[in-house]
């Protein structure tokens, strides 16, 4: 398993984020809430005029505009988990999302009031005003709940990154972490001019990292998870090493268990590397 920390970008998958049911909860009631709240108490955009309807009808109809809230992003989370449960989406497809569901929430509610206020404007009219109770109202809490959980995400990891032992921060020259890796799932290192080559494995298959750093750099820290220096341009997982091998030339190799592959393992290594084996 690997883990590479990268910066928040518009293409990165944010399915891990949202896509929970206790996150579409967060949305559901913390947003028909602060909907509500704001309707009642601080009133904005001419909305007791228009709840009011010159019924005396405003706290009636601020109770069912929430239930509209409600309902409305009830249905659509539980349409966002049932279609993005098994595809990996990014950025730009949720913030669409959210796009649509306060759309969604305007043209409910612009309905009901059209319906209430006895047809006397057009439906569109109604929708233009509660664009703004759902697009300006909704954004908050929507803003403040995405935020809170991008944070309780970011945290989670960083708890599960410290609470393995077996994670090594692999570094640059200039001292920022590139790639985090389990130890056990390493194979073997390989040095090249003024990079080192990590091989390590995905599940199945082997990947391939390339760190802008020296041998020498990352010795400390390797060597104390396990791994050997077998040759000047190799580290090599002891862990992953299933047989040592010498050819007819007198050719030392160290076989690794998965692809075929074979290390170089110097004569001045090899005695030691038996004998950890």
């Amino acid at each position: 398993m690997s883990y590479r920390p990268q910066p928040v970008i518009l293409l990165e998958p944010v399915q891990d984020i949202f896509g929970k049911v206790a996150s579409g909860f967060w949305y559901v009631i913390f947003s028909s809430l602060f909907f509500y709240f704001m309707v009642l108490v601080y009133r904005p955009f001419n909305v007791e005029q228009n709840l009011d309807m010159g019924q005396g009808l405003f706290f009636v109809n601020a109770t069912v505009c929430m239930g509209i809230v409600a309902a409305c992003l009830l249905v659509l989370r539980l349409m966002f988990l049932m279609i993005f449960r098994y595809v990996k989406i990014n950025w730009l497809v949720y913030l669409f999302w959210c796009f649509m569901e306060m759309m969604v929430v305007a043209l409910f509610l612009a309905q009901y009031i059209y319906i209430k206020s006895g047809l006397s404007m057009s439906y569109f009219h109604h929708v233009g005003e509660c664009m703004k109770y759902s697009f300006l109202i909704i954004f908050y809490p929507y803003f403040t709940v995405t935020s809170l959980l991008c944070i309780l995400d970011f945290l989670e990891k960083q708890r599960s990154i410290s609470e393995r032992g077996d994670l090594i921060r692999f570094t640059d020259s200039r001292g920022q972490v590139r790639i985090v890796l389990s130890a056990s799932v390493i194979l073997y290192i390989k040095a090249e001019i003024n990079y080192v080559r990590i091989f390590y494995l995905d599940g199945s298959t082997v990947k391939e990292y390339q760190l802008h750093n020296t041998m020498n750099a990352i010795q400390e820290k390797v060597e104390k998870h396990g791994l050997f220096r077998c040759h000047r341009s190799y580290y090599v997982n002891i862990l992953h090493v299933s047989a040592l091998r010498k050819d007819p030339n007198d050719v030392i190799t160290a076989e690794m268990d998965c692809g075929g592959i074979r290390i170089p393992v110097s004569r001045n290594q090899y005695m030691e590397l038996a004998s950890r084996l």
